[in-house]
C-alpha cells in the first residue's frame, strides 16, 4: 500500500498531503489520489465557464419573461380605470427592459413580444389619461 507521504518530482522535497503544487520550487504534482491528475485551477476554470452560460440564458429568460409580462400589464391597464395607468407604465418599463436585455444578447424571440407590450403599453396611458380628462370634463368625480 503506498504511503500518504509524496516529494516532488522535481526537486525531490517532501510534499504535504493534499497539496497540488510544491512549495519549494513551483511544480505541479498533482493531487493526494494522483500526481497527474490536473491542477485545480482548470477546474474552476471550466466551473466559470458553465456559470457564465447559466447566467447568459438565466439573463435571457427572464427578458422573454418580462417582455410577456408586458404585454399582459398593458392589457390588463385597459380594464382597470385608475391604476391601469400604473400597469401602462410598468408594462412600457418592462418592455423596453426586455428589449435592451434581448439586444444586449442577440436573442431575436421574444423581441416581438417585448415591442406588442411597448405599443400596448403606451395606447393603454394614452386610453388612461383620455379616461381622467373625461371625467373631469363630464363632472363625475367619486369624491
Amino acid at each position: 500500500m503506498p504511503s500518504l507521504a509524496k516529494t516532488c518530482s522535481e526537486c525531490g522535497m517532501p510534499i504535504q498531503v493534499g497539496i497540488a503544487q510544491c512549495e519549494h520550487c513551483g511544480a505541479k504534482v498533482g493531487t493526494l489520489f494522483d500526481e497527474k491528475a490536473p491542477a485545480l485551477e482548470s477546474r474552476g476554470k471550466k466551473i466559470r465557464q458553465v456559470a457564465a452560460r447559466v447566467d447568459y440564458f438565466q439573463e435571457v429568460e427572464d427578458a422573454k419573461e418580462r417582455a410577456n409580462n408586458s404585454v399582459v400589464l398593458g392589457l390588463c391597464s385597459f380594464f382597470c380605470p385608475g391604476i391601469g395607468f400604473v400597469f401602462g407604465i410598468t408594462g412600457v418599463i418592462f418592455s423596453i427592459l426586455a428589449l435592451k436585455a434581448l439586444q444586449r444578447n442577440s436573442v431575436e424571440e421574444g423581441r416581438g413580444q417585448a415591442t406588442a407590450g411597448f405599443v400596448i403599453g403606451l395606447l393603454a396611458i394614452i386610453a388612461q389619461v383620455c379616461y381622467a380628462v373625461y371625467i373631469v370634463k363630464s363632472g363625475r368625480l367619486p369624491w
